[in-house]
């Protein structure tokens, strides 16, 4: 009998743990998602309702500068073009702010800085209208960069926390799950074996 208490005590324990593994699974987005969503302004997160022509160069790159709210040059910043869901490429801009990316085919891009988000018509330079710019220019100001890059880590760091709790909880839930069976099917039969009368 003791035996069977000391593995139900044991049974409980893992069904405990594997309950608060799912509760801790909540952390991280209660952690990162509310603080992220504050520091980020209103107007970096809306879509972008205008588009912008640029053409390659004679080179076939596509080129620009990133700048902040001043005009004064952003060196050191990531660039990013995106299209769609997907990552086409990306570099970081020179001491004077300067970017080019090679092999970019015409078509419509997204061009992410930090938080800023710019939307390009990319032409070649023998289709391009007559208005088209010769290079992009970013404008991002030095918080958009940092709470940019902020996202982007916590949301890196909660994918891993997540995945890890959230495989671990599982895990002590089938463990217990069929632990719990087994302790009531010995119960059961201690139960039967006790109640039977002995044979003459």
């Amino acid at each position: 009998m003791k035996r069977i208490l000391r593995r139900k005590t044991w049974t409980w324990s893992l069904t405990a743990l594997s309950c608060m593994g799912l509760l801790m699974g909540q952390l991280p987005a209660w952690a990162f998602g509310p603080a992220a969503v504050a520091k980020v302004p209103a107007a970096s997160t809306q879509p972008a309702t205008s588009i912008s022509d640029v053409s390659l160069d004679k080179t076939g790159h596509f080129s620009g500068q990133v700048v902040d709210d001043q005009g004064q040059a952003r060196g050191g910043i990531v660039v990013v073009l995106r299209q769609g869901r997907r990552e086409v490429t990306r570099t970081q801009t020179d001491s004077r702010g300067h970017f080019a990316m090679a092999n970019i085919p015409a078509g419509l891009y997204q061009v992410d800085v930090g938080s800023t988000r710019t939307v390009y018509r990319i032409w070649t330079i023998e289709s391009a209208p007559p208005g088209a710019s010769q290079q992009a220019l970013l404008v991002s100001s030095p918080d958009q960069i940092v709470r940019g890059n902020h996202i982007e880590s916590a949301v890196d760091q909660l994918d891993a926390i997540t995945l890890a709790l959230v495989t671990t909880s599982i895990a002590s839930l089938v463990v217990a799950s069929v632990t719990l069976d087994k302790v009531n099917h010995l119960e059961s039969s201690s139960g039967s074996s006790s109640g039977s009368p002995a044979s003459p």
